[in-house]
């Protein structure tokens, strides 16, 4: 299956491992606001002076690959938790902090109802994209990041996400 990647223009002809969200909860700003009320880096946002965001990684292991499928998503944090993260960005040791406490701030589609979702949000080294841990046990994405899924879901979650991107 080839597929036009939106980002880079490109025909690719193997499933993508990882899929990403531009902004946390892109809903709730119109877009005709989003430049007077958000603030957006690569990995951090402010919206409305009130509300932080961090992006990180889910990721879910591809049983019998040697990859893993990966979502960049958003993840709340308390203003404390936001000034530490900023405070030790570039800190080369961060990645021995101790997670931060966050809610999963994007709807994935492939996923039932994942907006507010608890994670746990490890720093790692400078240069390397926080990981997320889904902490609700019984949810169907934090089975399959803690229990892997296989080659056959992977390529049908990662079909679902971009007939949803690509339209």
């Amino acid at each position: 299956m080839s597929w036009k990647c939106n980002t880079c223009g490109l025909e690719h002809d193997e499933l993508p491992l990882c899929f990403g969200f531009n902004a946390p909860w892109p809903v709730l700003v119109p877009e005709d606001e989003f430049d007077r009320r958000v603030e957006l880096f690569p990995d951090l946002c402010i919206v409305d002076g009130t509300n932080f965001f961090i992006r990180g990684h889910i990721e879910i292991p591809i049983l019998d690959h040697s990859d893993t499928f990966c979502l960049s998503v958003w993840s709340s944090l308390t203003k404390a938790s936001f000034e530490q993260v900023k405070n030790r960005w570039a800190a080369p040791d961060r990645g021995s902090d101790p997670p931060y406490r966050g809610l999963l701030s994007n709807a994935i589609p492939v996923y039932p109802d994942t907006v507010d979702l608890k994670l746990a949000v490890k720093s790692r080294e400078p240069g390397l994209i926080p990981l997320m841990t889904v902490e609700s046990n019984g949810h169907p994405l934090a089975v399959d990041q803690h229990r892997g899924i296989s080659i056959k879901r992977w390529h049908e979650l990662a079909c679902c996400l971009l007939h949803d991107w690509l339209q």
